[in-house]
This record gives structure tokens, C-alpha cells and sequence, in this order.
């Protein structure tokens, strides 16, 4: 599977002149502008699948419930949830489809003489691959309820295995040029401006390379500009360490490994 996750780069310039020619002095003038970046990684994922299957022809199976269980290696409980914001899960999970019912949460019905199946995405948290690179052995069960003819019935299903490879952890940071060139307000030449280069570097301090990870970058704007100054910036290329790109493609980030990205500007 393939995340992205936006971010925004928020630079401040210093821009000293800010008078017309023959002025005596100058202003600094501070130009806010920012610049949104999508930065995408393969990820590790599963697929969980539950078929189940109503073999009478005039009794649907009501009040269906399906709580998806998680354990390590040594049979100990794991906790799984749907809300990202849980940082102490070791996995999340959602329901990714489902088809010949509605719902899984107690309240799910499968018609007569029909199967209904469900699908379940399940992505390991930060953590939860360890650190050797055979990973780590998980069980994944789950407990099925469902009320036919009256009777409240409860079926265990029997785990399986899977093995989570241990997890990139990448960090970036951005290195902007010191001295920016453009026309010169004190002179009568208009002088062309000098494109820039704005670097990101990116560190993978995981324990687990990081596959297929690229950067897409939108132009930038100008979000504040309180003197007014006439004044523009465009992205007009980009390259990974040397090598001239369109999108910023940086591959597999083994450990440790750094991968230099620049956009030229102007």
C-alpha cells in the first residue's frame, strides 16, 4: 500500500532594497511565502477477509458482530484500533468493504441462503515490526456473534499468522540558500534574477527501509507581504542528489542513508 502525507514549508525573506532609484536609503521588507509538499512511501498493509455464509433458506442470521482480535507471538492480547490518533496501538484497522451486509457492529444481517463477506485494511503502527529485519509474528483471530431463531450464537474463528517487517521512521530537513540575487533597486539595469536552490535532506532513523518514497512539491505562495514589495517566486525544477527530476523519486531509504533533494527557484 502507498500513504502520502501533506506538508507545508513556511519561509521567511529577508529583502533589503524597498525604495525607487535615487532614494538615499533602504527598507527591509519581509515576504512570507509557503509551499505545499506531498511526500509519499510504501507501507505495509493486510487484507483480512470473513465469509460468512447462511445456509438457511428462511432464517436470516440477525444482530451480526465481528471484533477482529490481535495477539504476539507468546498469545498476549495486542491492542488494534480505528482511531489514528491512538498512539499506544500497535495496529489499525477499518473496514475496507463490504458486501451482503451492512454491518459488523451488532447490528449486521445476513439474508437467507446468502454469504455475505467483509474486508478489513490493517496497517501496523510505528513499533510494531521490532527492529530485526525477519520482523515480528503476529495472530490475527476474531469472535463472531449473531442471534437466529432467538438464540444468541458465538463462534471463534482461528487465528492466523502474519509477520510485520519492521518499520522507516524518516525525518527531513530543509536547507534554504543564504543570498538571494534579483534586480537591484538602486541601479538603472534590470538585472535578471539568479535562480536559488531550496535542499530537503531525508533521514530514515527506522529500522526498516522506506520503498518507493517521493516528494511532489506545488509552486509557491506568498502569504504575507505586508510593504508591498513587487516580488515573485516559481519552482523551475529539481533534482535528487545531482540528477535533474520532475518529481523528487528517492527509491528505497535504507537505514541511516541520507538522500539529498534540491528545488531550483527563482
Amino acid at each position: 500500500m502507498r500513504i502520502a502525507l501533506l506538508a507545508s514549508i513556511t519561509l521567511f525573506l529577508l529583502l533589503i532594497p524597498a525604495l525607487p532609484v535615487g532614494a538615499t536609503g533602504s527598507v527591509c521588507a519581509v515576504v512570507k511565502i509557503e509551499i505545499q509538499q506531498e511526500l509519499a512511501l510504501e507501507r505495509q498493509g493486510f487484507d483480512a477477509r470473513m465469509r460468512i455464509q447462511n445456509g438457511l433458506d428462511t432464517t436470516a442470521l440477525t444482530d451480526v458482530g465481528i471484533n477482529v482480535t490481535f495477539a504476539d507471538r507468546d498469545g498476549n492480547s495486542v491492542l488494534a484500533t480505528s482511531d489514528t490518533n491512538n498512539v499506544d496501538a500497535l495496529f489499525y484497522i477499518n473496514v475496507d468493504s463490504m458486501d451482503g451486509i451492512s454491518d459488523v457492529s451488532g447490528t449486521g444481517v445476513v439474508q437467507p441462503a446468502s454469504t455475505a463477506e467483509v474486508h478489513w485494511l490493517i496497517v501496523p503502527a510505528q513499533g510494531a515490526g521490532g527492529q530485526l529485519p525477519s520482523g515480528e509474528l503476529y495472530f490475527i483471530g476474531a469472535t463472531l456473534s449473531y442471534t437466529v431463531g432467538g438464540e444468541v450464537q458465538t463462534v471463534e474463528v482461528t487465528p492466523d499468522s502474519i509477520y510485520v517487517k519492521p518499520l522507516p521512521l524518516l525525518s527531513l530537513d530543509y536547507f534554504l540558500t543564504a543570498d538571494v540575487y534579483a534586480d537591484d533597486a538602486f541601479t538603472q539595469e534590470i538585472e535578471p534574477p539568479e535562480p536559488f536552490t531550496l535542499g530537503v535532506r531525508i533521514r530514515n532513523n527506522g529500522y526498516g527501509p522506506a520503498y518507493g518514497v517521493s516528494i511532489g512539491s506545488g509552486q509557491p505562495k506568498i502569504v504575507e507581504n505586508e510593504q508591498g514589495l513587487l516580488i515573485g517566486f516559481s519552482i523551475t525544477g529539481a533534482s535528487v542528489n545531482d540528477a535533474p527530476t520532475t518529481v523528487c523519486h528517492e527509491g528505497a531509504q535504507e537505514d541511516e542513508v541520507l538522500r539529498a533533494a534540491m528545488l531550483h527557484k527563482r
